[in-house]
C-alpha cells in the first residue's frame, strides 16, 4: 500500500512538473525593441469608427534612420512626393506626428515587452501651427498575447493599451484637454503594429473621435524606388494632431 502511494505521489509531482515545464516553453521570449531598416513599409486601412466609415488607405515608409530616429514617409497613390512625413523614436514611439511634436517621444511602448508590464511617462506636445502646448500624462500596460485577423492576415500580436492625459493652459470647450486610449497589437516580425483602435474623449468626459488602422500589406523595398501604388489616408495618428 505504501508503495502504491509513493508510486502515485511520484507520478504526480512528474505530472506537475511536466507541466509546468510545458506552459513555461509555451511562453513568448519578451519582446526586444523594433529593427525598422530602410524602405519597409506599411499599408493601413483607416476607419472612422464613431460613424462605422472607411477612408483610404496611407503607406508609410521608412526613409531615413539617424541620430533623430526613424523618418518615415506618408505617400500617395502614384505620386513618389511625400505628401507628410512623421518621425518616431529608435523603438518607434512617436516623436513627430503631423503638427504635433512629443519631447520627450510618446511612449506607446516600454520594451522589452511581456504580459503585464506595465510603465508610466511624461511628455511635452507643441504644435506650433496653433501655438500651443499640452502635457501628457501617459500610462501603458501589456494585456496578453492574441491572434488577430486583419486584411493583411492573421497575426500572434501583444495586446499593449495606452491610456493619456493631456492638458494645456488653457480650459474650456477650445482647451484641446482630454483623454485618449490606444489599444495596439503589437507583431514583433513586422516591427510594427498591425491594429490600432483609438478613442478620444473631450475636456468633459465625452467622445470625440473613435478612430481604427489595419495592416493591409506590409514589406520592404530598396530606398529610392517608386512606391507600390496606394490611395493616401490619415496617418495612423491623426487624431492626436491638435
Amino acid at each position: 500500500m505504501y508503495q502504491t502511494r509513493l508510486a502515485c505521489s511520484c507520478l504526480s509531482l512528474t505530472l506537475m512538473f511536466s507541466g509546468a515545464s510545458a506552459l513555461a516553453a509555451e511562453q513568448p521570449p519578451p519582446v526586444s525593441a523594433p529593427t525598422p531598416a530602410l524602405g519597409d513599409n506599411w499599408t493601413y486601412q483607416y476607419t472612422d469608427a464613431w460613424k462605422g466609415v472607411k477612408g483610404n488607405l496611407s503607406r508609410l515608409e521608412v526613409a531615413a534612420i539617424d541620430a533623430t530616429g526613424v523618418h518615415v514617409n506618408v505617400l500617395r497613390a502614384g505620386n513618389p512626393t511625400p505628401v507628410g512625413k512623421q518621425l518616431f523614436s529608435a523603438d518607434m514611439n512617436p516623436i513627430d506626428r503631423g503638427s504635433l511634436h512629443f519631447a520627450p517621444s510618446f511612449a506607446r511602448y516600454a520594451f522589452p515587452l511581456v504580459p503585464g508590464k506595465e510603465w508610466t511617462s511624461e511628455a511635452v506636445a507643441d504644435n506650433t501651427k496653433l501655438g500651443k502646448q499640452w502635457r501628457y500624462a501617459i500610462k501603458g500596460k501589456v494585456v496578453d498575447w492574441e491572434k488577430v485577423r486583419v486584411p493583411a492576415g492573421e497575426f500572434h500580436a501583444l495586446k499593449v493599451i495606452v491610456e493619456a492625459e493631456y492638458r494645456g493652459k488653457d480650459n474650456g470647450p477650445d482647451s484641446g484637454n482630454g483623454t485618449l486610449t490606444e489599444t495596439v497589437w503589437f507583431v514583433p516580425e513586422l516591427n510594427n503594429f498591425v491594429k490600432l483602435d483609438y478613442r478620444d474623449t473631450d475636456w468633459q468626459g465625452r467622445t470625440a473621435n473613435r478612430d481604427s488602422w489595419e495592416l493591409v500589406s506590409f514589406g520592404h523595398k530598396p530606398a529610392g524606388t517608386a512606391p507600390a501604388p496606394a490611395p493616401l489616408a490619415p496617418p495612423p495618428v491623426a487624431s492626436t494632431q491638435r
